[in-house]
């Protein structure tokens, strides 16, 4: 029997709580190693409160990655003005939003079993939607990016 996208996203998700515990410190970690000149945006964006603000778009992150299976629609409206509005407002380029995204599906990837193909075939299937998506928006952008490429997603190996 084939399981739809949205049943197995509840399966990653489900299976990420119950191993992965709080994952904003992995999560994080990854992100850092990654784009470290995106702590400096962190913490001045965080007015003080820095670990808020990393816990809040850890969640925002997952929540995203939900969303892009379950209504991938909405998903597309919420986080197309998101990413306008962080490059050109905030000085967050897409590199660093897609980057943050990348390293939650890095430790969800993480906690999959090898005898879950499905699970991993969706998340990565969802990861090149929302880079294609991502990358359709720079021409919206007010400021120049600076063009960077997006960052390439190198998925963990399946989890033994």
């Amino acid at each position: 029997m084939t399981r739809d996208r949205s049943d197995l996203a509840q399966a990653s998700l489900e299976r990420l709580a119950e191993v992965g515990g709080d994952i904003t410190r992995p999560v994080l970690d990854a992100y850092y190693a990654r784009h470290p000149d995106a702590r400096a945006s962190f913490e001045h964006h965080g007015l003080g409160e820095t670990a808020v603000l990393e816990g809040r778009m850890v969640a925002e992150s997952l929540y995203l990655l939900l969303t892009w299976v379950e209504d991938p629609a909405t998903a597309r409206i919420d986080h197309g003005t998101a990413i306008v509005h962080h490059n050109d407002s905030l000085d967050i380029p897409p590199r660093w939003y897609l980057g943050l995204v990348d390293a939650a599906l890095e430790v969800l990837l993480h906690t999959i079993p090898a005898d879950a193909p499905d699970e991993r075939a969706l998340w990565l299937a969802v990861r090149d939607e929302f880079a294609s998506f991502v990358e359709s928006l720079r021409s919206e952008f007010v400021h120049d990016d600076g063009g960077d490429p997006l960052p390439r997603f190198e998925a963990p190996l399946p989890a033994d």
